[in-house]
């Protein structure tokens, strides 16, 4: 069973008019009152989280904000990726990210399908529309409560909530806001203050296999459990044997999830407790490389005398030489 950590720190504070204005805002539905006065309508999560130029961290008000799209070439990308690298406009491709509306196109080839949606592993009421882009938030989106088709009715309030403890019960207690449905607990972690813009062995998210579930919201026939395997497993336990068991000081490359989330990083990984998660090889925005992975796969090569010795040797470590 996962336990809460005590702090975190995506509680919004300082000027109101950072994000909201009193003359115009965002009605629920058309016709109805404005009850969010949002400032740059229905992009603005867009608008808050992206830069033109390379920064990934910027201050609004009082707050940090994490970057996750940045039109120049992200000094440091945080741990989510970046979606200039599948913004093709910017040199990016399809094959490295979630194509999510407002920031790029409609992926070409998948068009607006989860590839391996299955309904039955989508806990949503609404489920997710395939006639309708992938977003942020709500029915079609990761964050807030996705019984909710409405981008900003999804995560409402979330910004000015109480965040802890961060236990799931509610969307701002979740994990970076990743709710789900309001009946299904929320994504637990624990959350890197500055979202691993500085990162090391004891510097850095925490996980539990709840992230596991998120994406098999949309990805439910990705990695079945229904043997055998024709992927690589996930929400499974690191063998505690063989070349596994050289996996003892924890890699960012190549992160695992928690039984039990630990009060602060720790850099030691325990095989046979330890999970490979969906995370341990993916990013969750977009990445320099295909498949949204960590590493170049391509340079994954096993055998020669310099071989790489992390991305998929971090847990095959005997890979490396035979």
């Amino acid at each position: 069973m996962a336990t809460a950590p005590a702090a975190t720190r995506a509680t919004v504070s300082g000027d109101c008019e950072a994000c909201h204005t009193v003359t115009t805002g965002i009605p629920l539905k058309p016709g109805e009152p404005f009850l969010y006065l949002l400032k740059g309508g229905s992009d603005l999560c867009i608008k808050c989280h992206s830069s033109a130029t390379g920064e990934t961290i910027k201050i609004m008000g009082n707050s940090k904000v994490p970057i996750v799209h940045n039109t120049s070439k992200p000094e440091i990308p945080l741990a989510g990726g970046n979606f200039r690298y599948v913004d093709i406009s910017l040199g990016g491709s399809d094959a490295k990210g979630h194509n999510v509306e407002g920031i790029v196109s409609q992926d070409v080839t998948l068009g607006n399908k989860p590839p391996g949606y299955h309904r039955a592993s989508d806990p949503s009421v609404i489920g997710y529309n395939e006639n309708k882009r992938l977003t942020c938030a709500g029915s079609n989106g990761c964050h807030g409560d996705r019984n909710i088709k409405d981008t900003f009715a999804a995560i409402r309030g979330t910004h000015h909530a109480k965040d802890t403890p961060l236990d799931g019960s509610t969307t701002a207690r979740s994990y970076r806001y990743l709710k789900n449905t309001a009946k299904v607990k929320g994504v637990i972690g624990l959350e890197d203050s500055d979202w691993e813009y500085t990162n090391s062995a004891t510097d850095h998210n925490e996980y539990t296999s709840t992230i596991n579930y998120l994406c098999a919201s949309c990805h439910g026939d990705f990695h079945s459990v229904e043997g055998p395997w024709f992927r690589h497993p996930v929400d499974v336990i690191l063998p505690k044997g063989h070349e596994y068991a050289n996996y003892k000081v924890y890699s960012v490359e190549a992160p695992v999830a928690r039984e039990v989330i630990p009060t602060s990083p720790t850099d030691v990984v325990k095989p046979g407790v330890d999970m490979v998660m969906c995370l341990s090889c993916h990013r969750a925005h977009a990445s320099p490389y295909d498949a949204i992975l960590r590493w170049d796969y391509d340079a994954m090569i096993s055998g020669e005398e310099n071989a790489p010795s992390g991305g998929c040797f971090t847990c095959h470590s005997g890979k490396r030489y035979y």
